[in-house]
């Protein structure tokens, strides 16, 4: 893991949080609010998080390949798949080069951060 990535992923969701207590809540700092913006923030980093590590973003590859298939007309550059499997392979391949796990891990700590802290802070209210 990155200790550039982790603090990134955290100044950009407290940007985030800050725009959403400005937004809902006025600036309203109680301890409610900030419970549940670290809440909402949390549940919205972890369950990305968890899809990209566990690979379960594999669930989407049909949506890509009925998008292709059905409005995408055929261009000639070798990126028409006659079956599913050809397109699972090629997009295999593609991603292959990617490193995508390390960011997972670095978006799903972050969000389960935020979650167990909102909780703590829920219990002391």
């Amino acid at each position: 893991m990155h200790r550039k990535r982790i603090f990134f992923t955290i100044a950009l969701s407290i940007l985030i949080m800050l725009l959403l207590l400005f937004l809902v809540y006025d600036f309203d700092m109680s301890l409610m609010n900030l419970s549940n913006v670290l809440f909402f923030m949390g549940t919205v980093y972890f369950f990305p998080g968890l899809i990209i590590v566990t690979g379960a973003s594999e669930i989407f590859s049909s949506v890509g390949y009925l998008n292709r298939r059905m409005f995408r007309k055929n261009k000639g550059d070798g990126n028409d798949f006659k079956t599913f499997n050809d397109y699972k392979e090629y997009k295999h391949i593609k991603s292959a080069k990617y490193n995508t796990k390390g960011k997972g891990v670095n978006i799903l700590l972050v969000g389960g951060g935020y979650v167990i802290i909102s909780i703590v802070i829920s219990m002391i209210i």
